[in-house]
């Protein structure tokens, strides 16, 4: 027993990590966003900072700021060493790494492994919607950090002087995602509340003005990393603009509601209600203001599908927090003592344990650097479902990539934009699923020409953005059927997922504008 509990972090991390990497193999690189971040990064390593975008024909030249380029560059630079393999690893240690850390300050709480355990599959299953390789994994790290430091400071385990160490971290965050928006709101709310708390002579982290004030600097600083970065304030522009884009829910599912109907929502509201229950369990004059922080992102949740992860890994950390001072802790404490031991479980990574997690992913991408291959670590694991992504027109694309970008236009749907600009990077797509470039209203056009006679929208598109000389379409699309019933059209490979088309020389359309 007390080997399990001087090793409970390493088996965490392992456990969790197996289970990521076998579950994950494929629905880890659902999202189209992987490619381009991918492309996003190289690009930066290679030619410098960019400031316009490089790979549309639609709106080349057009300033785009890339306001994730560190998480793009270390995603280029993780995907040097074993490209998909290499970042699928990466992604699952992340997400392996937060959740075992996160059971942890559960399990010292003195609950039963079991408990913990099922707690912890509630909040993965409110979550898992969105483990993608992307940037955004570090926001789910940032939030659970933030909401964890305040906690630990309204404790009293350690001074709020120490919160200095978020200014560092958040100049990190503004520059890896977006999200950090959010973990600054969280800080704004903890601070706001303690001033509360102190102002109406409540227990509080602040004993006076002073302390008030230097807390509020801290945020202040931490806020004044999101101009801290190579694009200055085009970043915080750039998130303010995704997040107010009115129409972005009607076409883009994460930014849409959740909806009680949808069955991958309900751990979310699972996870909700089981968070108010035991908030219920402690004495209103005895609560504190990092227990509601959760509660915010519980409401974001609600609001906008994409925080669910946030609201999960908060939940967590609040969770541990609120049991100790329940009067269900001190029922279970007294009816079941071996379900709830009121004095702490003294579990640890142990000395070694805490390198475990880097040991194993240095491990893992040494294999994949010598195309190892090997099950769940090796070169080749990572795999893009062909009946999700048209693979089969990976080597088509390929061989009829011109080398002239001119002649390189491609009309895709929206969601192949990025898989085009990722395994062809020769072509110039027509759209791909950066909202920030073309607008919501814009891709609400697209989106809507794309379910009814997308006829006249691509004949206006040419004659606006000029001729494109191949497609690439969902199969059984109104684009597709579009393409097959054009005579200057000729299907190259048609495919189960994706067709292939190419124009027709003898045929001519008009030019764009001058």
């Amino acid at each position: 027993m007390k080997l399990l509990q001087r090793a409970a972090g390493p088996l965490l991390f392992l456990g969790l990590w197996v289970l990521l990497l076998a579950g994950g193999r494929s629905s880890f690189l659902r999202d189209p966003g992987t490619f381009w971040h991918v492309k996003t990064g190289e690009k930066i390593l290679d030619e410098g900072f960019i400031d316009a975008d490089p790979f549309t024909f639609t709106f080349p030249g057009k300033p785009w700021t890339p306001y994730q380029w560190l998480g793009e560059v270390a995603m280029a630079l993780v995907h040097k060493i074993g490209g998909l393999d290499s970042l699928l690893v990466c992604a699952t240690a992340l997400i392996a790494g937060l959740f075992a850390w996160l059971a942890m300050r559960m399990l010292r709480t003195g609950l039963h492994p079991v408990a913990v355990l099922a707690v912890l599959g509630l909040a993965l299953a409110a979550a898992a919607s969105h483990f993608h390789v992307r940037p955004h994994l570090i926001t789910m790290v940032g939030i659970a950090a933030t909401v964890a430091a305040v906690a630990d400071v309204e404790a009293g385990r350690f001074s709020w002087r120490r919160l200095i160490w978020l200014v560092p971290a958040y100049w990190v965050w503004c520059n890896v995602h977006g999200g950090a928006l959010g973990g600054l709101v969280t800080l704004a709310l903890a601070v706001a509340g303690w001033i509360g708390l102190w102002l109406f002579k409540r227990p509080s982290p602040i004993r006076s003005w002073k302390d008030a004030a230097l807390l509020i600097a801290i945020g202040l600083a931490c806020g004044a990393t999101a101009f801290a970065t190579p694009y200055g304030a085009d970043i915080v522009k750039t998130w303010l603009e995704i997040m107010f884009m009115p129409r972005l829910p009607e076409i883009v599912r994460e930014h849409a509601r959740t909806e009680l109907s949808d069955p991958s929502a309900w751990p979310v509201f699972v996870l909700g209600a089981v968070y108010l229950f035991v908030l219920a369990g402690v004495h209103p004059r005895n609560w504190r203001a990092s227990w509601f922080l959760p509660l915010f992102w519980f409401l974001q949740a609600c609001f906008r599908v994409r925080h669910a992860p946030l609201f999960a890994v908060a939940a967590l950390v609040g969770l541990a927090d609120i049991w100790p001072h329940t009067r269900w802790a001190a029922w279970v404490a007294a009816q079941r003592p071996d379900f709830y031991n009121a004095a702490g479980l003294p579990v640890k990574w142990g000395r070694f344990g805490r390198w475990v997690p880097f040991a194993a992913v240095g491990f893992a991408l040494l294999l994949q650097s010598f195309d190892l291959s090997v099950p769940l670590i090796g070169s080749g694991w990572a795999k893009l479902d062909p009946a999700y992504w048209p693979t089969e027109q990976i080597e088509t694309l390929k061989q009829h990539e011109p080398a002239d970008p001119a002649k390189a236009r491609i009309f895709t749907d929206y969601i192949d934009g990025g898989f085009v600009i990722y395994h062809a990077p020769g072509y110039r797509v027509f759209v791909d699923d950066r909202c920030e470039l073309f607008g919501d209203e814009w891709l609400v056009r697209f989106v809507r020409a794309g379910s009814g006679d997308p006829g006249p929208s691509i004949a206006a598109w040419e004659v606006e953005y000029g001729r494109f000389e191949f497609a690439m379409v969902r199969t059984g699309s109104p684009f597709d059927e579009h393409f097959k019933n054009r005579r200057d059209w000729s299907s190259i490979n048609p495919g189960t997922t994706a067709n292939f088309y190419e124009r027709n020389a003898i045929v001519r359309v008009p030019m764009a504008k001058p």
